[in-house]
């Protein structure tokens, strides 16, 4: 992945998952958003929080039934 992908990606995922993470304080204020996963069509996104970092994992994905024999 280049460097300006992955700064777009990162990006996008920081804004969806501060929304995220309103959305859920504002469904119970006692809630906190610890872990995001959104899929796609191609890839599977999985962001997880921590006080002082965000972590963002993109992956690959394919449906079991697109999947070839081995």
């Amino acid at each position: 992945m280049t460097q300006e992908k992955a700064e777009q990606y990162s990006e996008a995922m920081m804004n969806l998952a501060s929304q995220a993470r309103s959305v859920v304080r504002d469904l119970n204020p006692k809630n906190e958003l610890k872990y995001l996963r959104v899929r796609a069509k191609r890839h599977e996104i999985m962001v997880a929080f921590d006080v002082q970092f965000i972590v963002i994992v993109i992956q690959r994905w394919t449906a079991a039934g697109e999947r070839s024999a081995a």
